[in-house]
């Protein structure tokens, strides 16, 4: 009665003169009475298997509504004793129903609680409301990769195994490796249109894969667990070995491995966008500079130390079929497609920026890259570069352009500035020679007397 609840019960609602039948018998027609709650100790069991006394009557009025109906909800057995051996005193016609347990004193808050719950309707867990299913389970062709089997219990295995992150992640890749193989392509015409119809055919179908990649990134940069860096090194060490022949070919076209040249440049750009998202800067460095030793098509390593430009390509098989199939001069076509192939999930900007970052690092220590990408967002400012006037923001990021103060950045760009203007190539912009936007050079995107002078 203290929680709200409107109870009739013998001792205050059953007057002389009444009919105690008729009372029996209306706690259980009235439609006024929700829930009828049946005390179960001893006493009240035996008599209710006796049939004897008061109870034996209630027990033939309220039994055949039990028994009628299986699912029934109006009757609720409410355990207050058990017997030595710990079993509920239960009669017959109880048997099976699941009842609330009252009996200990230990548990007696936490079933109360489940009592109120049941007559309130309000359960303490709620059945979910249903979604909707997967859509690969209507596609025509439904995954089928280990990678999205991988992908689908991350979540889970990371956090009920953390320390197991590291093979986690090389079991990933490795599918993933094994899986890349399966797109080789096997031509089967011999001229241009032929050959860039089914190199960008092939990029397309491998995209369900390539986004089963860019999502376990997605959630890996995310983590505030470390992980040994040098799997994915091991990984990006691996693709080269996807642009050549198996050892036992002697002889074999450039454009054979075209379509794995053009994956390979987006997914080491796809590393840099989508930890510079998840601003998991440590990761980028990692990606931007690490030494790495890259295999040979005989499978072996090369002892000689190269860095992440070695993944820079430029594919020009596709442009005369992809040109023509679209009516439109295109800048770069493999640009294009790659563009036009950004998941939905990524901003166009962070994939630009990404592909800017790698074009900067590699011009301010002397590499070969060429930002293919930039005339796709090249009038918007990149947040990464003009937020270096916050201090704040330059120490989050300092790590990617490999300085450790503002001084040592400001030194690095005026020394890249004194170079180009030494060697002829400050007001030579680079950029597509059809194109009015030119790549302004880092020492005009980041104001250098500004780095670092506002919180």
């Amino acid at each position: 009665m203290s929680d709200g609840i409107e109870v009739i019960i013998d001792k205050w609602d059953l007057k002389e003169g009444h009919d105690m039948f008729d009372f029996m018998e209306s706690m259980v027609k009235s439609p006024e009475i929700n829930k009828v709650l049946v005390i179960l100790d001893k006493t009240y069991s035996e008599k209710a298997d006796s049939r004897s006394g008061g109870v034996g009557t209630e027990t033939q009025i309220i039994s055949p509504n039990v028994y009628k109906n299986a699912s029934q909800e109006k009757f609720i057995p409410i355990v207050t004793e058990r017997d030595e051996e710990g079993n509920a005193f239960i009669p017959t016609y109880f048997d099976g129903r699941i009842y609330i347990d009252l009996s200990s004193n230990e548990h007696f808050e936490e079933n109360y609680e489940k009592l109120l719950r049941n007559i309130y309707q309000r359960p303490s867990f709620q059945k979910p409301k249903i979604g909707t299913p997967p859509k690969y389970l209507f596609e025509e062709t439904p995954k089928s990769y280990k990678t999205s089997q991988i992908l689908r219990t991350f979540d889970y295995q990371i956090d009920k195994y953390p320390k197991r992150i590291n093979s986690i992640i090389r079991d990933f890749l490795d599918v993933f490796y094994n899986n890349l193989k399966d797109f080789a392509i096997e031509f089967e015409v011999n001229d241009y249109m032929g050959i860039g119809k089914q190199i960008c055919d092939n990029i397309h179908q491998y995209t369900d894969i390539r986004n089963d990649f860019l999502d376990f990134i997605d959630k890996l940069t995310k983590l505030e667990i470390e992980f040994d860096f040098d799997i994915v090194i091991n990984f990006l060490e691996k693709l080269p070995l996807l642009e050549n022949p198996d050892e036992s070919r002697s002889s074999w076209s450039q454009f054979e491995f075209d379509n794995f040249r053009i994956i390979n440049h987006e997914l080491l750009i796809y590393l840099v966008a989508i930890g510079l998202k998840n601003e998991n800067y440590g990761f980028v460095e990692d990606v931007l500079y690490s030494t790495y030793f890259f295999k040979d098509r005989h499978n072996n390593y090369n002892n000689e130390p190269k860095t992440f430009d070695e993944l820079y390509r430029h594919v020009d098989s596709i442009d005369k079929y992809y040109k023509e199939t679209y009516s439109k001069n295109f800048f770069n076509p493999m640009a294009d497609l790659i563009i036009k192939r950004i998941p939905e999930n990524m901003d166009k900007s962070d994939f630009v920026q990404a592909d800017l970052l790698c074009y900067y690092v590699a011009n301010m220590n002397g590499k070969r890259w060429f930002p293919q990408t930039y005339v796709y967002d090249s009038r918007s400012k990149k947040e990464l570069f003009y937020k270096m006037v916050s201090k704040k923001h330059f120490n989050k990021v300092k790590g990617l352009f490999d300085v450790k103060n503002i001084d040592e950045m400001k030194y690095k760009l005026n020394e890249l500035k004194e170079k180009e203007s030494q060697n002829g190539s400050y007001n030579n912009r680079i950029g597509y020679s059809s194109s009015f936007d030119r790549v302004l050079p880092l020492y005009d995107v980041i104001e250098i007397e500004k780095i670092g002078t506002t919180r």
